[in-house]
């Protein structure tokens, strides 16, 4: 009782760090950017879009979308990061929601899907002095959702946008060249494949992500492509937003941007016969929404809106690992969407790079989280959170449980306050009322079955 009684106190003594503390898990915060001056959307309120990340010569680099155009951070002091370029936007202010941009070489692709923009393409070899435009022009097409570069093939691809799926030859990454629009060349595109959202290519295998189906469709034939199977139906279907395709070649994730719905984790080992594996998820709330993932190595690194950052260890696709996490949207949770847009993990320091909607560019330090997966540390049981709370806490645990618990919360001397057994898990998360408690921190003990966790909770004033 003693060591309890030490180890809360030792906790009240921190209490007031602990109040301004962001909700994250092995997730360390190196570098944050969110300047006053530029303009939400009149759509979502969002100042920023997407990430992208770029290393050259030693040196790594940020890259972030704004409402005004293309920011680039140097982030190799990442503590230090600063802002060495700016690259507006043909469409500024309000009306731009959603920003795109890839690299290939030392070119950086920007694409734009409001009002109408261009495509532009930047030099980036003089960094961190300079930048240099090489191309502004709509002349290919003048808005695109989202690009991807197949760097081996030296392809660019635009789904959405004025075009649709469009397939563009970087020969010349100065000049692209139009090889095929599908959706307007191949005669069967639209009845089988139609509208593609986002995609992954490699090899010049394409992964569609194409709003209720994904396909896997050969395109070594810019003009004669060849579907090579597709999945139809899957377990928790939404909008397939977006997926990523690991090194293993056979291990894909995919995220449906539908509220509510856990990312799905299948082996396309054999195209014409997808195998579901599991579904994960943040299952904090029904409004939860995965938006970005992307996998380096066996560690699933996703975007979450309302949620922020969250890491995987995927080495065993059907018992995935949280290892890690950071909550970079403090706002409510909802039925729109606001919070992580895009998450980068490629960069050589290991860094990670993320933007929020509204909070614009985080770069993270995952050390933490990989020496726990890599030392065999204890991984994370539980979560909660608002913590601090001003009463109402949720708590969910982050294996899979029938739904029942005992939840204890004990004071700084160790006597029982509240017991209760909640009723099963609505959303993947208990309720607890702790509004009755005085402000102070808390010792929460949940039993699950032969599981016993133990989390701190801080109990903050209602005034």
């Amino acid at each position: 009782m003693n060591m309890l009684r030490n180890t809360l106190l030792l906790a009240g003594l921190c209490f007031a760090l602990l109040v301004r503390s962001q909700d994250s898990l092995n997730v360390h915060l190196l570098f944050h950017w969110d300047p006053d001056s530029i303009p939400g959307s009149a759509a979502f309120d969002n100042q920023y879009d997407d990430v992208w990340g770029y290393a050259q010569d030693g040196s790594e680099y940020a890259i972030i979308g704004s409402s005004l155009g293309t920011h680039i951070f140097d982030v190799t002091d990442a503590v230090n990061g600063h802002q060495v370029a700016f690259i507006p936007g043909a469409v500024q202010g309000p009306m731009l929601v959603h920003r795109d941009m890839k690299t290939y070489q030392h070119y950086l692709y920007i694409v734009c899907d409001e009002g109408i923009g261009t495509l532009q393409i930047v030099d980036m070899q003089y960094l961190p002095d300079s930048v240099v435009i090489v191309y502004d022009s709509n002349a290919l097409f003048n808005r695109a959702h989202n690009i991807f570069i197949d760097t081996l093939n030296a392809r660019l691809y635009t789904c959405g946008g004025n075009t649709g799926f469009g397939i563009y030859s970087l020969a010349d990454p100065e000049q692209p060249t139009l090889l095929d629009i599908p959706e307007q060349n191949v005669p069967w595109w639209n009845s089988e494949i139609g509208y593609v959202h986002d995609m992954y290519a490699r090899d010049n295998i394409a992964y569609l992500n194409d709003q209720d189906a994904m396909h896997i469709v050969d395109l070594t034939n810019a003009n004669a492509p060849t579907v090579l199977g597709s999945l139809t139906s899957y377990p928790q279907p939404g909008y397939n937003h977006s997926g990523w395709l690991h090194d293993n070649g056979w291990l894909y994730v995919m995220a449906d941007e539908t509220h509510g719905q856990d990312l799905k984790l299948f082996d396309v080992s054999d195209p014409g016969d997808i195998q579901f594996i599991d579904t994960i998820g943040v299952d904090w709330a029904p409004t939860s929404i995965p938006h970005n993932p992307l996998i380096n190595g066996n560690m699933l690194h996703v975007s979450y809106y309302y949620d922020g950052y969250w890491l995987w260890d995927v080495s065993d696709p059907s018992n995935s690992q949280v290892i890690g996490y950071y909550d970079t949207y403090t706002g409510p949770n909802g039925n729109s969407y606001k919070g992580a847009w895009g998450v980068y993990p490629f960069l050589p320091s290991g860094h990670v790079l993320v933007s929020d909607m509204q909070g614009g560019l985080f770069v993270f330090d995952i050390d933490q989280a990989v020496a726990v997966r890599d030392h065999g540390g204890e991984l994370p049981q539980v979560r909660t959170w608002p913590n601090p709370t001003t009463g109402t806490l949720h708590v969910a645990p982050l294996f899979a449980t029938n739904g029942h618990a005992t939840i204890t919360v004990l004071d700084v001397d160790g006597r029982t306050v509240l017991q209760e057994a909640p009723p099963d898990l609505d959303q993947g998360a208990w309720t607890v009322g702790l509004d009755d408690l005085p402000a102070g921190v808390y010792l929460l003990v949940i039993q699950c079955g032969d599981r016993v966790l133990h989390q701190r909770v801080v109990r903050t004033s209602d005034r």
